[in-house]
Order: C-alpha cells, then sequence, then structure tokens
C-alpha cells in the first residue's frame, strides 16, 4: 500500500511538471511570435502605462558640457500636456496645442522643442503604436560594439510637429527593452539639412518604477548608418519618479506668458 502511494505521488509529480513544462513552452512561443513593436510594448507594460494619470520626475540635461535643462516635468503618459519648471522660476507648458513660456520677459528660442523633444524621448517605448506611426523591422544590426534587433520608425504626412522625422529603433535581445533611437530633427530645418548630422539617444541604467523599466540616464552621440556611436555629445539624469493622480491645473497658462 505504501508503495502504491508513493506510485501515486511520482505520477501526480510528474503530470504537474509536464504541464508547467508545455505553459512555459506556450509562453516562450507566444512572445516569440510577437513583433517588434509588441516585445517592446510588453517588456515596458504598455498595456498599464496609459492607466497612469500624471508622471513627474527630475531632469537634468546636459549638451556640449553646458547645461541645457535642470528641474522638474510633469506630463500626462502619452505626452500630450508637459509642464517643464526650470531654475530662477523659469517655466515652459505644452497645453496640447500651443507651447507657453513664463516669465514672458525670456527668450528661450527653443520651447516648443524642448517640452515636446524630451518628453518624447522619456516615453518612447509607449508611443511605437500612435496612429499614424510606421514600423519597417531591419532585422539585426550592429551598433556600437553590440548586435541588437532594429526598426525603422517613420510618421505618415501631417502626424506630429516633424512629420518628416525619422528614427532607427535598438532593442535589446536579452531584456526587450528599448534600449537606443538613432533620429533627425527636423524642427527648425530641412529633411536634407538634418540627415547630415543624425543623432543617438541611448538608455542606460534601468531601474524598475512599479513595473515599469525606466532609463536613469540618457546619452546622446554622434551616429551613422552602420551603427559607429564615435561621439558623446549629451547627457541626461532621470530621478525621482513618481505617478501622480491628475492635475489640469498643472497645464494653465500663466497670464505673464
Amino acid at each position: 500500500m505504501k508503495k502504491l502511494k508513493q506510485y501515486f505521488l511520482i505520477l501526480i509529480a510528474s503530470f504537474s511538471l509536464l504541464a508547467c513544462t508545455q505553459i512555459s513552452s506556450k509562453e516562450t512561443e507566444s512572445d516569440e511570435n510577437l513583433n517588434f513593436v509588441e516585445s517592446i510594448e510588453l517588456a515596458h507594460h504598455a498595456n498599464s502605462w496609459y492607466t497612469e494619470e500624471l508622471i513627474e520626475f527630475d531632469l537634468e540635461l546636459y549638451f556640449g558640457g553646458k547645461e541645457r535643462f535642470n528641474g522638474r516635468v510633469y506630463m500626462t503618459p502619452g505626452g500630450g500636456k508637459v509642464r517643464m519648471e526650470g531654475k530662477e522660476e523659469v517655466l515652459m507648458i505644452f497645453d496640447g496645442d500651443k507651447a507657453f513660456i513664463s516669465p514672458d520677459s525670456l527668450s528661450l528660442k527653443k520651447a516648443r522643442f524642448d517640452l515636446l523633444t524630451w518628453s518624447y524621448f522619456f516615453a518612447a517605448p509607449y508611443k511605437l503604436s500612435d496612429p499614424g506611426t510606421n514600423i519597417e523591422e531591419l532585422g539585426r544590426n550592429v551598433l556600437g560594439d553590440n548586435s541588437y534587433n532594429s526598426a525603422r520608425l517613420t510618421f505618415d504626412q501631417g502626424v506630429g510637429d516633424s512629420p518628416e522625422d525619422w528614427y532607427v529603433l535598438y532593442q535589446d535581445t536579452a531584456t526587450n527593452y528599448l534600449v537606443g533611437m538613432a533620429y533627425i530633427v527636423t524642427y527648425s530645418q530641412s529633411k536634407e539639412e538634418a540627415e547630415q548630422d543624425p543623432h543617438l539617444i541611448t538608455y542606460e541604467s534601468f531601474v524598475n518604477i512599479g513595473p515599469y523599466p525606466i532609463a536613469t540616464n540618457w546619452n546622446f552621440w554622434t551616429w551613422n548608418m552602420e551603427g559607429e556611436m564615435d561621439k558623446l555629445l549629451g547627457t541626461a539624469t532621470i530621478s525621482n519618479l513618481k505617478f501622480s493622480p491628475s492635475n489640469s491645473g498643472l497645464f494653465l497658462i500663466p497670464s505673464e506668458s
């Protein structure tokens, strides 16, 4: 009787192990069948990102050895509205349509660019399925000393402030995180001019904030189609990030702006 009981226990354990193996195989197979964007969205938990109401964090940004911005950023998950509070009471707001700067005596030439660009870079893993985006998978490509899954991102006409912008996306093969984006900026120049000087942002030092992997260090580089990134152009640090309840008052336009 004792031996029979042991036999049944072994049999049950064997079935349990087989079931777990089958489930694991199905999960792996399902992940492997995801396309480039879907696998990034799954890794970054995009399914819950847009349930958040407000995201805020400190951003310290340097280009060419000079401080470009140092302050607090508030944004909706998709960057539809953005508020940037800098030093010496500098305030920039994008209300979903127009950009404003306060006090109105300031002459910050690229306020709209700053409001839209840095928030886009922050939310990029969650923007790849936006209406009007187009993804062309490029397979494995070299970037620096490593090889990554890659794709090209373009936009339909009339989408965004600069629909002629394009990005080359790099995905880590181990984590499926978005770890790099080469890009051009046509905001104040033609596409042909912008393509003479493409740049690259690399996302590094990921930290889990809730379920979301957040890159706390950004590096900006020169870049070319061969994946060479020879010169460091700038750096950014993300810190003190938290999710907050919605606060529409943050995006109201000051009278002196």
